[in-house]
C-alpha cells in the first residue's frame, strides 16, 4: 500500500466509524440525541457500545490499528531515506517515534476488543487502552513533527509541517483545557466537559493524518517496489 493512502485511511476510518456510531445509536434512541461536540451529552465509547454500532466500530478501529502501524514504519522509512539526504532523521529518535506509533495503536486494539464488556476490570482496561492509545500516538505525533522541523524546507511542502505544527499546539491546549477541566469541575460538569474534550481531540488527531498525505504527496514519497 502507498503512503499516501495509509495516511488517508488511518484519517478517514475513524471519522467515518466514529460518527457512523454516534448517527447509529443516536437513530435507535439508544443515546441522547444531541451534538456531542458542544453539548457534551455522551462520550466516543458509550456512543459507539451503546447499539448494534458496536460491531461496525470494532471492525473498523482493528483494522484501522493495522494501518497505524504501517503508518509509522512508513514514516520511518520517509525520514531514513538516503543518509545523504535533508530527509535523513536520527535513527534514535525514530525508532522512538515508531514505537510509540505502533505501541498506542496496540492499545487501541486492546480498547477495542473490551469495549461493550461488563465488569469493573474490563472497564479499567479499556480505560488504559484508550488513554494510552491517545497519549501515545500524539507523542509519536509530536516526535515526527520534530523531525520534520529540522528538515530543510526547500525539500518539502513546509506549509504543511506549518500546519502540522499548529495543530499539536491546538491539541497540546486541548490535553491542558481537560486537565484544567478535572480540576476545577464537579459531575455532572466534568462528565459532559471531558466528553467535548475527548471528541474535539480525537478530531484533531485523526487531521494530522491529512496533513501527513499531503506532505507525502507535495514530497513524491512513494513505496518503492520489492525486487525479486
Amino acid at each position: 500500500m502507498q503512503p499516501i493512502h495509509t495516511a488517508w485511511l488511518v484519517f478517514l476510518i475513524p471519522l467515518v466509524a466514529v460518527h457512523a456510531s454516534w448517527l447509529w445509536s443516536s437513530v435507535v434512541g439508544a443515546i441522547e440525541w444531541c451534538l456531542p461536540y458542544w453539548s457534551g451529552c455522551t462520550s466516543i465509547s458509550r456512543a459507539a457500545r451503546s447499539s448494534d454500532a458496536l460491531f461496525l466500530f470494532r471492525a473498523a478501529m482493528l483494522v484501522n490499528a493495522t494501518l497505524l502501524a504501517i503508518y509509522w514504519l512508513q514514516a520511518g522509512s520517509f525520514l531514513s531515506i538516503d543518509s545523504s539526504s535533508p530527509l535523513n532523521g536520527t535513527r534514535r529518535q525514530i525508532r522512538w517515534m515508531q514505537t510509540a506509533g505502533i505501541t498506542g495503536a496496540v492499545f487501541l486494539v486492546l480498547y477495542v476488543d473490551f469495549l461493550g464488556t461488563t465488569g469493573h476490570f474490563y472497564q479499567l482496561l479499556r480505560r488504559y487502552g484508550v488513554t494510552l492509545y491517545f497519549s501515545l500516538t500524539l507523542l509519536a505525533q509530536l516526535l515526527f513533527l520534530r523531525q520534520l522541523l529540522l528538515i530543510n524546507k526547500n525539500a518539502v511542502a513546509a506549509r504543511w509541517i506549518d500546519a502540522k505544527t499548529w495543530l499539536c499546539w491546538w491539541l497540546l491546549a486541548v490535553g491542558l483545557a481537560s486537565i484544567l477541566g478535572n480540576a476545577l469541575l464537579a459531575d455532572p460538569a466534568k462528565d459532559r466537559w471531558e466528553n467535548i474534550i475527548e471528541w474535539h481531540f480525537a478530531l484533531a488527531m485523526n487531521t494530522y493524518f491529512i496533513f501527513t498525505a499531503i506532505l507525502w504527496k507535495q514530497s513524491g514519497y512513494r513505496q518503492l517496489p520489492m525486487r525479486n
